[in-house]
C-alpha cells in the first residue's frame, strides 16, 4: 500500500517538474512571452451592447439615458475610447424637452487572474455632447454624467480568458503587458 503511494507521488512529482521545465523553456524562447490575447473592436463592442441602455433619473427632472455604445482603439495606446449615444430628458416647471447626443469616454483595462475577466477601469468622460441642451443647466448634467458613466463602466467585463492548456493556465496568472497594436487590444500574459 505505501509503495503504490509512494509512487503515485513519484509520477506527479516527475509531471510536476516536467511542467516546470516546459513553462521555463517557454518563457526562455519568447522574451517571458508564454500567451498572447487579441480582442477586436468589435468583440468589445458585442460586450458593451449587452450593458446598454441603462437609464437613471435624478431628483425626478433629469433623465439620462445611455442608448448604445461601440469600441474605438487607438494605435499605441494602453487606454481605449467608449463612444455612447445618450438621451437626455429635461421636465423643466411642467414641461419636458428631449436632447440626444454622444459622449465619449476612455477607459483603462483591468484584468482579474482569478476569474479571467478582462473589464473596464478609471472611465474618463472625454467629450459630452448633446445638441442644444440649455446652458445653465450643462455643468449639473457632465456632473451625473461622470457619475453614471463611472457607474456603469467601472469593472465592466468585455471578455472572459478561458486558458486550454496548462502553460496557458499558468500564464494567464501573469499580465504582462495591455496594449493597442493593429487594431486589436493585445493582452500578454507571461513571466
Amino acid at each position: 500500500m505505501k509503495s503504490k503511494k509512494k509512487r503515485a507521488i513519484y509520477i506527479i512529482g516527475i509531471l510536476l517538474f516536467i511542467t516546470v521545465v516546459a513553462v521555463i523553456a517557454i518563457v526562455i524562447t519568447n522574451n517571458g512571452t508564454i500567451y498572447e490575447v487579441k480582442i477586436t473592436e468589435d468583440q468589445i463592442s458585442s460586450a458593451l451592447e449587452e450593458k446598454f441602455p441603462v437609464s437613471e433619473t435624478y431628483l425626478n427632472i433629469l433623465e439620462v439615458k445611455l442608448e448604445s455604445a461601440s469600441a474605438k482603439l487607438t494605435e499605441g495606446s494602453d487606454r481605449m475610447l467608449v463612444s455612447l449615444n445618450a438621451s437626455v430628458a429635461l421636465k423643466d416647471n411642467g414641461t419636458g424637452s428631449s436632447f440626444t447626443g454622444t459622449i465619449d469616454v476612455s477607459t483603462g483595462i483591468g484584468y482579474n487572474p482569478e476569474t479571467g475577466e478582462v473589464f473596464l477601469k478609471d472611465p474618463v468622460v472625454d467629450s459630452l455632447r448633446i445638441d442644444n441642451f440649455p446652458e445653465e443647466h450643462l455643468e449639473a448634467l457632465t456632473a451625473i454624467v461622470d457619475i453614471l458613466v463611472g457607474v456603469v463602466l467601472d469593472g465592466f467585463p468585455i471578455y472572459v480568458l478561458e486558458p486550454e492548456d496548462i502553460p496557458t493556465a499558468i500564464a494567464s496568472l501573469f499580465l504582462k503587458d495591455v496594449r493597442i497594436a493593429d487594431g486589436y487590444l493585445v493582452l500578454t500574459f507571461g513571466l
